[in-house]
């Protein structure tokens, strides 16, 4: 087995009420193409939940707990939503358990990967980079990202992990969480921080302390396509390749493509397959080709179901 994909009922636990952007809907119309894909392409896994204590990697144990908390209590009749950030990520009846799905699978993907089981894999309703250590933000209640990381490099030993991202928005938990962290290299693709959430992510931010020169952001202007995409993701794929990786954590959101309603630029799926393929060549040099891809955002159902084929069908070839 080389390519597997988290995904089954439980995918779609992680979704917000009451019309919010992020519920499972978005993943309609990839639902459908992935039940399609043929066995020989790759194969569909149950999503698995990690354990509290995996949370614990990143997370601080007070956060875990409110957001237990806020879970249960969200399954009662509410007044008003629990809020687990400045506002746009409420607590939802179920949130608690939902959001370790997002984790364990990412998790669960990283274990097959490390253990030779499946040599790709890709995890849609992971990706989750905005939630910081102690608190939630832009729809994102647990860190996979993060967490797999930080598991990678502690469980298994890794000493070059690298994070590329390339959501429309920028990845701040995982970028700011790990700033410090000269084991892991990031480079983050993602819609100029001046126009768009989160606000951060500016070119000159390339890590502290000893991990100066282990980050890189590129800022891409509002209206930025094809072009300017191929040009940012050259330049992160080179920055990437010098730090010759270990394992590779690709967050594929599809947020960035035209027409999507929470950001502004004017990406095609061809973005993810260019994305996919310059990851491809440097896992296969260095790291026995070894990627774990994680969904991200996307508003656009039809622009979700695309880009993240895409990526399926790149990590597939050739395996």
């Amino acid at each position: 087995m080389n390519l597997g994909i988290a995904f089954g009922k439980e995918s779609l636990l992680y979704s917000f009420p009451d019309a919010h952007p992020f519920s499972n809907m978005r993943i309609s119309i990839f639902r459908d193409s992935l039940a399609a894909l043929g066995g020989d392409r790759a194969t569909v896994i149950p999503p698995r939940m990690c354990e509290e204590r995996d949370l614990l990697t990143f997370h601080t144990a007070d956060y875990v707990r409110l957001v237990e908390s806020y879970s249960e209590l969200s399954k009662g009749p509410m007044v008003a939503p629990l809020l687990l950030d400045q506002g746009d990520t409420p607590a939802f009846g179920g949130a608690f358990e939902a959001a370790r799905y997002a984790v364990g699978s990412t998790l669960q993907g990283l274990e097959l990967v490390m253990k030779g089981e499946v040599k790709r894999f890709f995890n849609p309703i992971g990706g989750l980079h905005h939630a910081r250590r102690d608190r939630a933000g832009g729809f994102c209640i647990f860190n996979d990202c993060a967490v797999a990381i930080l598991e990678a490099i502690e469980r298994f030993g890794l000493r070059r992990v690298a994070y590329v991202d390339i959501d429309a928005h920028h990845g701040d938990g995982v970028f700011y969480g790990l700033e410090e962290d000269t084991r892991v290299c990031i480079g983050d693709i993602h819609e100029d921080g001046r126009f768009l959430y989160p606000g951060t992510g500016f070119e000159g931010e390339t890590g502290k302390g000893g991990a100066v020169g282990t980050k890189m952001n590129v800022c891409i202007e509002p209206g930025g396509g094809d072009a300017q995409f191929s040009a940012a993701v050259a330049r992160v794929a080179s920055f990437v390749g010098d730090f010759h990786p270990e394992l590779i954590f690709f967050q594929c959101g599809a947020d960035g493509l035209a027409g999507d309603p929470l950001a502004h630029l004017g990406y095609t799926s061809k973005a993810h397959e260019l994305a996919t393929s310059l990851l491809l060549e440097i896992a296969e040099r260095d790291c026995w080709g070894r990627i774990i891809a994680m969904g991200g955002g996307g508003y656009h159902p039809t622009n979700v179901d695309a880009a993240w084929m895409k990526v399926i069908e790149g990590l597939s070839r050739g395996v």
